[in-house]
């Protein structure tokens, strides 16, 4: 590992928080440092000044806690500006033997393809790949073939909000080393590799947005943001209810959905707000899986897996039985684990998922590089940091 620490940011639109991975001379330590979010709307930047103030007591708060100057990090990103497409491309190859060079240039010419003057490419995971006319295959090295062709899952953003993020961070001092997407950060580290042979959707319910990726083969095909989460629901429950907003995120947590989640013989023996909340909540996270259901009609019989359910919003009691009740599928809250060198850091809390995925991504990318000797993808990723760089 070339740094002895690392640090990610999760600009959320109720907590501002930084996860940092420090290497000490014994295992790696984690730590999660949160502020609430001010300055932000659905995932995005809302008031420049708002959101450079509360960053700047979030770094504050972290490099006190921490005792370390913290001035680089990885950075997540979230909205409804991002947009996931599958891009489809061919490579010559003049009977030969396909071999590691040959997927490099075919991803370098996927890339540039991907490139538009207003939208920056954030990833791209090869789905399949086919020699000729054949089956397709995941690796395909090795075989002759007049023709590769690929098929990539892409995820990019819109380039000038990129910028504005970037003005954010550079305002208080930290240098953006990388840009992920959320929902894909989340997705790393929320679900085992065998749910997503099987076929799995994973929904990020976060404060203004639920944000998910949907696998089949154990490869992302789409990736989705709606619009409906946490602060909605609360704010809800507020007007519902004639309750203060503090108020309110009380009984959501500690009602939630427990009045449908609780046999109906045993329902009289309830508190008789949890049917006022559930009466509440229950409409909003009605809506929120009919958007879902949405998102997932065209993967309809192919979630062998179900839904998984992370992010703050997943902690609302009995939503995994609601929306499974909904889709006649399984649906489980899964909360994220971040492995290091064989060592896990523990399970955490699900409203970590996305600082903790940011990690993770960063962790996967650094690892591919080394095994590929530094080559990983490098004509995309040194233009990616220069294109950062010129904006810090």
């Amino acid at each position: 590992m070339q740094s002895k620490q690392l640090f990610a940011l999760d600009l959320g639109t109720t907590k501002f928080c930084i996860a940092a991975l420090i290497w000490g001379s014994g295992a790696p330590k984690l730590e999660l440092i949160e502020v609430p979010a001010d300055g932000m709307h659905r995932g995005m930047v809302s008031d420049f000044t708002k959101a450079e103030r509360c960053l700047k007591e979030l770094v504050e708060k972290a490099e006190k806690q921490l005792n370390v100057l913290i001035d680089k990090v990885i950075v997540g990103v979230a909205g409804s500006h991002l947009r996931s497409t599958i891009v489809e491309h061919s490579l010559t190859i003049p009977h030969q033997p396909c071999q590691t060079r040959h997927l490099k240039r075919l991803l370098e010419e996927v890339e540039i393809k991907a490139e538009t003057p207003f939208r920056e490419l954030l990833h791209c995971v090869p789905i399949a790949y086919r020699i000729d006319s054949r089956e397709e295959t995941s690796n395909p090295v090795g075989f002759t073939a007049s023709n590769l062709s690929g098929r990539y899952f892409a995820i990019d953003a819109d380039k000038d909000y990129l910028r504005d993020i970037i003005r954010v961070c550079n305002a208080n001092g930290l240098e953006v080393l990388r840009l992920f997407s959320e929902p894909f950060a989340s997705a790393s580290v929320c679900a085992a590799d065998e749910a997503k042979q099987l076929g799995l959707a994973i929904a990020d319910i976060g404060g203004g947005t639920t944000d998910g990726v949907i696998f089949q083969n154990g490869k992302p095909l789409k990736a989705f943001t709606i619009n409906i989460a946490g602060s909605m629901m609360t704010r809800d429950l507020a007007m519902g209810l004639n309750v203060s907003l503090q108020e309110a995120e009380h009984l959501k947590h500690t009602y939630g959905l427990k009045y449908y989640d609780t046999p109906k013989e045993l329902r009289h023996q309830l508190d008789p707000l949890a049917k006022k909340v559930f009466i509440v909540l229950g409409s909003r996270i009605h809506e929120l899986g009919a958007h879902l259901a949405n998102d997932l009609l065209e993967f309809r019989g192919q979630l062998g897996a179900g839904i998984l359910l992370t992010g703050g919003g997943s902690q609302v009691i009995g939503i995994d039985r609601f929306l499974a009740d909904r889709f006649k599928v399984q649906v489980k809250v899964a909360p994220p684990q971040l492995s290091v060198d064989q060592m896990g850091l523990g399970v955490h809390t699900t409203r970590h998922a996305t600082a903790l995925g940011l990690l993770n991504l960063e962790l996967g990318r650094r690892v591919s590089a080394q095994q590929m000797n530094g080559s990983w993808s490098r004509r995309y990723l040194d233009q990616f940091v220069n294109w950062i760089r010129e904006l810090s």
